[in-house]
């Protein structure tokens, strides 16, 4: 099953040993700013077919599948094929994990058919999706597709279908104004109410469009309200300045 450009299966096997994850798309049709995937991979998605999907998942016991976005499988990545989703799931024998770490789905992805396919066919209680952003402005600016109340409305399906949401947040976005960190806060917050959060500070990643700009200074309440749900065992990840991380390190200290 292949869109426009070379076949993923001529990039090799789909899986790795480890865990059973099978990859089962490339490309993403998105140009999120601080992205690599579609620079890397391309924005036209390519996937792997059913047969050789079930081929290589029915090697391993419990099977998790790695896509950009799990719920665009067969798809051109911004129409959803169900469907074809759904037909995959049902020839899978063993346990399988679909939409979560190391893959994901997107939140305007995520509806009553999709969350119908997961609890149907998946092992999977948990989730996984990115919401970047708590600004409708800086989710605009970074290209991202979809607005906060996608996001809101994933969140209180997940709840719905006994799924719990873990939801991907980045603070430090060059652009963004004191407002913008204060609305990712609040949705932060308001998230972490009903599942747990990922936050990590921004990265300006080699080819990617926001390239050499410069991470943003965070609010000492962002700090501290990171500081606080991580505390709470309801958030992870890296928000602190990578400087002091690795740089301030003790074992780099020079006597």
């Amino acid at each position: 099953m292949t869109s426009a450009g070379p076949p993923i299966r001529r990039y090799g096997p789909a899986f790795s040993e480890y865990k059973g994850y099978i990859e089962i798309s490339r490309g993403c049709p998105f140009s999120c700013g601080y992205c690599q995937t579609p620079q890397i991979f391309g924005h036209c998605m390519r996937h792997r077919s059913i047969d050789e999907v079930v081929r290589y998942a029915d090697r391993h016991r419990q099977a998790r599948f790695v896509t950009p976005n799990a719920f665009a499988y067969g798809s051109d990545g911004v129409h959803p094929r169900y469907d074809k989703l759904g037909h995959l799931l049902q020839r899978c024998r063993h346990r399988v994990y679909l939409g979560t770490f190391p893959s994901e789905v997107r939140p305007e992805f995520v509806c009553e058919e999709s969350l119908s396919l997961v609890s149907r066919y998946c092992a999977n209680t948990r989730l996984h999706f990115g919401a970047q952003a708590g600004s409708d402005a800086v989710l605009e600016q970074l290209h991202r597709g979809h607005t906060t109340a996608d996001v809101v409305r994933a969140v209180e399906l997940c709840r719905e279908f006994a799924l719990t949401p873990v939801v991907d947040f980045i603070v430090g976005f060059p652009f963004g104004t004191d407002d913008d960190e204060r609305a990712t806060l609040d949705l932060i917050r308001w998230v972490a109410r009903f599942g747990r959060i990922h936050v990590h500070r921004f990265i300006p990643l080699p080819g990617t469009p926001l390239a050499g700009t410069i991470a943003r200074p965070l609010l000492k309440e962002t700090e501290k309200c990171c500081g606080e749900l991580a505390l709470r065992g309801t958030l992870t990840g890296s928000w602190n300045d990578p400087e002091i991380r690795f740089l301030r390190h003790p074992s780099n200290d020079i006597p």
